[in-house]
């Protein structure tokens, strides 16, 4: 019998400056991933410094991609729309970290039995 290879469902907040407003601005960002030790090393990449992941879970990846395309419809108006219209994982400033976090926990807890936090 073939083990799950476990994936990681995660939480990035990012700040950055608005150049249209000059106001700092904090967005979540969110996915999935096989390995989060080359996944930050992406994001650090496109960035220009450390990254940390906020949150991270792990689980089945069946399990992850599912909790990831439930978040996408949930958070669907609120995720960031940038050129030609594509929208991005990425839930706007205007949604609270917290909130996106607890409803992960509320999934994780009622839904995606399978699926465990990942503490530091």
């Amino acid at each position: 019998m073939n083990t799950p290879k476990v994936h990681y469902f995660y939480l990035w907040r990012h700040r950055f400056v608005d150049d249209a407003t000059d106001q700092i601005v904090v967005r979540t960002c969110f996915g999935i991933t096989g390995n989060p030790v080359n996944r930050i090393h992406n994001y650090e990449g496109h960035v220009g410094h450390v990254v940390k992941f906020a949150k991270l879970w792990a689980g089945p990846e069946r399990l992850i991609r599912e909790i990831e395309n439930r978040i996408k419809v949930d958070f669907f108006q609120h995720t960031v729309v940038g050129t030609g219209g594509f929208r991005y994982e990425w839930i706007n400033e205007e949604v609270k970290f917290d909130d996106i976090v607890n409803w992960v926990n509320w999934e994780v807890e009622n839904t995606f039995i399978g699926i465990t936090e990942v503490k530091e």
